[in-house]
């Protein structure tokens, strides 16, 4: 029982990063209705600016971590406006968004692996220093992990009820069209949209980075923990997205205790799959009426 609560605890802990990233995807899938598969490349770029600063130029911690996060968010507007947004004008189908995001992805792992090679670089070293709370222990990066993420979260739900452009953002998924028509500023809005969603992407990044490293092939299996995340619980449920990461995390716990973390990515897409069986809008999504659909 007390691995079992062990194993709680952690998956509160993953629920938090699992959360960040599935707010950062499904602010652009929802707003801009495409795979962003170079949310992975995101993610794996802002920790790499860190270790670069720290490593390469000797800056302190919480500084190179700053750099990383403003690298990661200029990173993200910089592929909306050199390969989306013209994609868009063009008249391109999410098909070929789709497309186009995977080739950036390549690109980005290619090019982090040439610089900085294949192996998992570590930014703490040491051993992290931990406290217990009866049998549970706890440690410091877990603690900052936990509060960072939800904290994060919260602010940004925040934002969605009492920000008027991140309301429209919001708006924007489910009506497009009107976005231009009532000559809503479409090009800030979607700068916010990908300089949030990096920024999301950077922070889930490195908060893992800070306890078990990074290596640059880890932006795959990031990604696809936020997108599961967010179809399963329902595209169109900001709350929904964080259920769906909690689901993940507490059911890989659970796997854990029972057999071994070899079968948390069986884990990952059994629950997809069978979302999308059962209840392909999600499962915290009201059910849409068939004339609805």
């Amino acid at each position: 029982m007390t691995l079992l609560l062990q194993l709680l605890h952690n998956a509160l802990v993953n629920a938090a990063i699992y959360s960040l990233l599935a707010v950062g995807f499904g602010l652009v899938y929802r707003s801009m209705r495409f795979f962003h598969i170079a949310f992975g490349a995101v993610y794996i770029v802002s920790t790499y600016m860190v270790i670069a600063a720290t490593v390469n130029f000797g800056l302190p911690l919480p500084p190179s971590i700053a750099i990383g996060l403003l690298i990661a968010s200029v990173t993200g507007w910089i592929m909306d406006r050199t390969v989306y947004f013209p994609l868009e004008n063009a008249g391109a189908t999410p098909g070929v968004l789709f497309i186009a995001s995977l080739g950036i992805y390549i690109l980005f792992v290619n090019l982090i692996a040439l610089l900085f090679g294949n192996e998992v670089k570590i930014l703490l070293k040491g051993i992290e220093p931990s406290f217990s709370i009866g049998s549970l222990i706890f440690t410091r990066m877990q603690f900052i992990q936990f509060a960072v993420g939800w904290i994060v979260v919260l602010f940004f739900w925040i934002g969605i009820r009492k920000n008027t452009l991140i309301k429209g953002i919001w708006a924007m998924g489910e009506t497009p069209v009107l976005v231009r028509v009532l000559g809503l500023p479409y090009k800030r809005m979607r700068t916010v949209v990908f300089t949030l969603s990096s920024a999301l992407a950077g922070t889930a990044s490195i908060l893992t980075a800070l306890d078990v490293g990074i290596d640059p092939h880890v932006g795959m299996q990031a990604l696809l923990t936020g997108a599961v995340a967010v179809i399963v619980g329902g595209v169109d449920v900001f709350w929904g997205w964080i259920g769906g990461a909690l689901i993940l995390a507490v059911l890989q716990s659970i796997a854990v205790w029972q057999f071994s973390a070899r079968w948390n990515d069986l884990i990952t897409f059994g629950i997809l799959i069978a979302t999308l069986l059962l209840r392909p809008q999600g499962l915290f999504s009201p059910k849409k009426r068939r004339e609805e659909r």
